[in-house]
């Protein structure tokens, strides 16, 4: 591998040569210290374009991709194949990786829309140019993307960068020239952060789609700001530890480094975000160096940000001060940042009076001030010729917000106090102020007498304006609660290591969109209400840790929350979060959580549970579908509570045997990826579980699954023809709502339904629905597959995929499936031996048009119900008698192609004299419609306990081989109602005593009906 090094110019010239010449096909560029390459590659791409490539693929931008796919998504974006069905195949593999719980870093490429990219550049010369640089991960291979780049003879090339979390070594690895861009001078050194300040200027605008505007000028002025903001001038960062450049935005935004504007904040945030990762230690050293010796010239002043003062020279003995102004620039500087020396002399306001004139200390936007070796307080007339602050930071001193002088910061916008002493600030006092706070946008205070500053909330009175307040240190609640009362406008709450916070429970304003509670010992209690509104409806993220004494946290109603970090909360035991929109929930660290809220959360995907040892959960409501709001949570919650409450009150809740309920309605079975964690290590006896899955209707083509994913998404054919190609056809029969779980026979309308008898009583006490869809996932997904073992009734309806059920159903009582037209089995093999089925006790199957069996070979124990619908192509029903001990009804209409109910390996051989199987319980048999039926059973069966028969259509069956014991003849005669021709010709073995024709009671229908074929209705 070639490695060179030149300046900028000649670096871009040597990379074009060496592209158009053919001499090199992997080029790989370093920056120097973070800036110049993005500017290089981009000037790269424009020249060769107009040369030697037929296209040039540039992916170039100075914020890292997020992962792998987002860079294969730019290069589709290039190519112009973004289609609707390209986009869709993005979408859903994304929303399966949500599902899945794979981390957005770690999301790959797609290598169905790599073979679209493949060959929509197959026989074209491709440069590609790109800034490999991926957010905490590695490489990505450009033939991955589906550019090819992998024989010599292959025309393409490639052309990258890396970010500064990279190494050098791993960056060039696979390239075969690597040309570092290295400035000769400090004047060419400040040239590349100018175009690299050019680049983040475009991007804010691109990204933004226009809305964002800045100009590179005001970019650069915030490089400067954050190189100082890194050291704060004193070898020390002002920026936290835990969110560095999110502060950093603060300061952005409340100086005169961005232009006033209401997108200020919003710019503020994105500059802090692309600036922070180039703002590192080796550009802090390197222009503490430069410009320790080097004074701007006057046409050079028009790159530097005209209200900073450049870099710190550090000393022991004196007050010092940042690169010291010419006579002939001194106005254009407005940073002044301290420091104390060891010993006090000479004091700070002579250091400031000898230096500076009038005019520069009044054009001061930031002001620094570093007095934690002094702790003395600031001189009367400290700010006398400070009027233009806007930032004011200030570590271990006496401030009085009273002081004369303090009172003529009018134009404040960020007060930070650090280990502070502060004097109470006293609205009655005569000199209190009535617009030094007013502007106020940012009040942090570390240590430094929160309650004196609050003013048991009469202070916020003088800040209208504030957006951000953060406090650490002992803080009392009820000066708390009246001061963010007053705090109309706040976004931001942050609250760390406040001591005496016990409760969160206050009305907090509407306007706040972030809040984070960390390591406050001594709360107990967060529940965020409003009553006047929707609680908190702008907040949109909330972050609690280290409050170990807290027991309920409820967030329910707010609308717009979409992140929640909990940690450290080991004493939490319920948390509601309700209405939001919330996509992910972690509770793997909530080792006492027992009752979770997640009802109408539309956007969850995933619920992680613990993975070593169940979740011990008392209570789970979740509800991800479509609802109205929080009322109907309410009136769910006390229609559970009601439906189960002998059941919420049933035995006792010890580790072993604990009493869960569950009430759960999802609109997507993945969720169950990470949810079915909740559900292990149960005992059955002692859990009640409600769960509905109410699939989408729309019909996705070349899946079986109802997403396009990577795995079942096999070339482009399949992109081409798109997911949204038809709809399942809904039944007019009224669905559950989701808000309460009525028994499943209300689904069950219309004429043939309400003359005939209905199952067994569902739900029993675990109880799954399955509505509609095109999904096979509910017998493939993990999670959900575990929960359906233990199920006690099961109900799937309105599916159109061709599912077979090969699960073992160990406590399966009921089930019941209707309008599935695509399934042909619904089990596939199953056996006593293998513990499956031994508990089921009713089978109702309707309108399944395709089914041919229930299930290929099948034994089952304890069958009691049989009842079959519109099963049109059903052939026969179980291949077996010999384990129907249990049997007691039996009802099948309008199953056209029926021949046999029961049938046997050996149906061929007569079995006249055979001994008759016995179906001891059997009472009722009701046929309706099945012209082609032949036989109930080709043998001969003995049914003590017959009651009733009725049959219907039934032409082709010719012999009823039901005995009774020669005891039960004596006994009153069978009832049967059928009609008079069909009784007429009916075959009677007479030769058997208990086979007779007088042995049952015939009531004829009162009106004659010719034979017919079924049909639907």
């Amino acid at each position: 591998m070639s490695i060179n090094s030149f300046g900028y110019e000649n670096a871009k010239l040597f990379v074009l040569g060496s592209l158009l010449g053919g001499f090199f096909q992997k080029i790989y560029v370093e920056a120097w210290n973070g800036v110049g390459a993005i500017a290089l590659l981009r000037e790269v791409a424009v020249e060769s374009k107009k040369r030697e490539f037929d296209t040039v693929i540039r992916v170039v931008r100075p914020a890292p991709f997020q992962n792998p796919r987002e860079i294969q998504r730019a290069v589709v974006e290039q190519l112009n194949l973004l289609s609707p069905s390209v986009k869709a195949a993005f979408d859903a593999a994304d929303e399966d990786d949500d599902f899945s719980g794979v981390e957005f870093s770690s999301r790959d490429q797609l290598s169905e829309v790599a073979d679209e990219i493949y060959r929509a550049v197959e026989g074209r010369r491709v440069l590609l140019i790109l800034c490999n640089n991926i957010a905490d991960a590695g490489l990505i291979d450009p033939n991955d993307l589906g550019i090819p780049i992998v024989r010599r003879w292959i025309r393409n090339a490639v052309m990258w960068t890396s970010g500064m979390n990279i190494s050098r070594e791993a960056a060039s690895a696979s390239a075969d020239l690597t040309v570092m861009i290295q400035p000769p001078d400090k004047e060419a050194a400040l040239d590349l952060v100018y175009k690299e300040a050019v680049e983040i200027a475009r991007y804010i605008e691109e990204s933004s789609g226009g809305s964002l505007r800045t100009t590179p000028q005001v970019v650069l002025r915030c490089f400067w700001y954050c190189l100082l903001l890194l050291r704060r001038a004193f070898d020390r960062s002002v920026l936290p530890n835990d969110r560095p450049w999110e502060a950093a935005a603060n300061y952005l935004a409340c100086d005169e480094t961005l232009e006033e504007d209401d997108a200020a904040w919003e710019i503020g945030k994105a500059l802090a975000a692309l600036i922070g990762p180039i703002v590192n230690d080796q550009q802090l050293q390197y222009w503490q160096e430069a410009f320790s010796t080097w004074t701007p010239r006057a046409f050079e002043l028009l790159s530097l940000p005209p209200k900073t003062l450049l870099v710190d020279s550090i000393t022991q003995e004196d007050w010092v001060k940042s690169s010291s102004p010419s006579s002939s620039n001194e106005e254009s500087y407005g940073w002044i940042s301290v420091r104390s020396p060891h010993n006090n002399i000479p004091k700070p306001w002579d250091f400031f009076s000898k230096l500076y004139c009038t005019s520069v200390l009044s054009g001061v936007s930031s002001f620094f001030g570093h007095f934690e070796k002094t702790h003395e307080a600031l001189p009367n007339d400290f700010f006398d010729y400070f009027s233009n602050v806007r930032v004011l930071d200030l570590l271990g001193c006496l401030v009085s917000p009273i002081n004369p002088s303090f009172l003529r910061l009018r134009n404040l916008r960020m007060l930070r106090l650090e280990r502070c002493e502060v004097t109470s600030l006293d609205p009655s006092h005569p000199s209190a102020p009535e617009r030094l706070l007013y502007d106020l946008q940012v009040l942090n205070l570390y240590n430094s007498d929160a309650n004196k500053f609050l003013l048991a909330g009469e202070a916020f009175e003088l800040m209208p304006n504030l957006l951000e307040l953060n406090l650490t240190e002992h803080i009392n609640t009820e000066f708390l609660s009246r001061s963010l009362s007053m705090a109309i406008n706040l976004k931001e709450l942050i609250l760390t290591n406040c001591e005496g916070l016990e409760y969160l429970n206050f009305n907090l304003p509407t306007t706040i969109e972030t809040i984070s509670l960390q390591r406050c010992a001594s709360l107990k209690e967060v529940e965020l209400v409003n009553p006047a509104a929707a609680p908190l409806p702008n907040l949109k993220t909330f972050h609690l840790s280290g409050s170990k004494l807290i027991a309920k946290l409820s967030l329910q109603g707010c609308h717009k929350l979409e992140n929640v970090d909990l940690q450290e909360l080991k004493g939490l035991e319920v948390l509601d979060l309700s209405c939001t929109a919330i996509k992910a929930v972690d509770i793997s660290k909530l080792p006492q959580l027992k009752q979770l809220f997640l009802l109408k959360c539309e956007q969850l995907r995933r619920v992680a549970c613990r993975d070593e040892g169940p979740q011990q959960l008392d209570v789970l409501y979740l509800d991800n579908y479509k609802g109205s709001g929080a009322r109907d949570v309410d009136q769910c919650l006390d229609s559970f509570r009601n439906q189960r409450q002998s059941e919420l009150t049933k035995g006792t809740n010890d580790a072993d045997q604990r009493l869960f309920h569950a009430h759960v309605v999802v609109k997507d079975v993945r969720l169950f990826l990470s949810l079915g964690y909740a559900f292990y290590g149960l005992s059955r006896e002692k859990s009640s579980s409600h769960i509905h899955v109410k699939g989408s209707s729309a019909i996705r083509r070349g899946t079986n699954s109802g997403t396009t994913t990577r795995s079942n998404v096999k070339g482009s054919s399949a992109i081409r023809r798109g997911t949204n190609s038809g709809t399942t056809t809904r039944s007019n029969a009224t669905t559950t709502l989701a808000l309460c779980y009525a028994d499943v026979s209300n689904t069950m309308t219309g004429y043939h339904r309400r003359h005939h008898s209905l199952p067994p009583t569902m739900p029993l006490s675990n109880h799954i629905e399955v509505d509609g869809g095109h999904d096979s996932r509910i017998v493939e997904v993990h999670g959900f597959r575990y929960i359906m073992e233990f199920v006690n009734s099961l109900f799937v309806h309105s599916n159109t995929s061709n599912f077979t059920m090969d699960i073992k159903f160990r406590d399966l009582k009921c089930l019941r499936i209707e309008r599935c037209p695509n399934i042909r089995f619904i089990f596939e093999t199953v056996s006593v031996d293998d513990h499956d089925l031994v508990k089921l006790e009713s089978i109702w199957l309707s309108h399944l048009p395709r089914l041919k069996a229930l299930c290929k070979q099948v034994r089952i124990g304890q069958l009691k119900h049989i009842h079959l619908e519109f099963c049109t192509r059903l052939e026969y029903v179980f291949p077996s008698l010999s384990e129907l001990h249990d049997l007691e009804t039996i009802n099948i209409r309008y199953c056209n192609d029926l021949t046999a109910i029961f049938i046997s390996d050996d149906d061929s051989k007569d079995k006249r004299g055979a001994a008759p199987m016995l179906l001891p319980k059997l009472r009722s048999i009701h046929l309706q419609e099945l012209p082609k039926l032949q036989h109930i059973y080709k043998a001969n069966i003995c049914a003590p306990s017959l009651e009733e028969l009725k049959f219907r259509g039934c032409f082709n069956l010719r012999k009823l081989p039901l005995f009774r014991q020669p005891e039960a003849c004596l006994m009153r005669a069978v009832k049967i109602s059928c009609e008079q021709d069909w009784w007429d010709k009916l075959q009677w073995d007479r030769l058997e005593f208990n086979h007779r024709s007088s042995h049952f009671n015939p009531k004829h229908c009162p009106y004659y009906k010719k034979r017919m074929k079924a049909r639907w209705f």
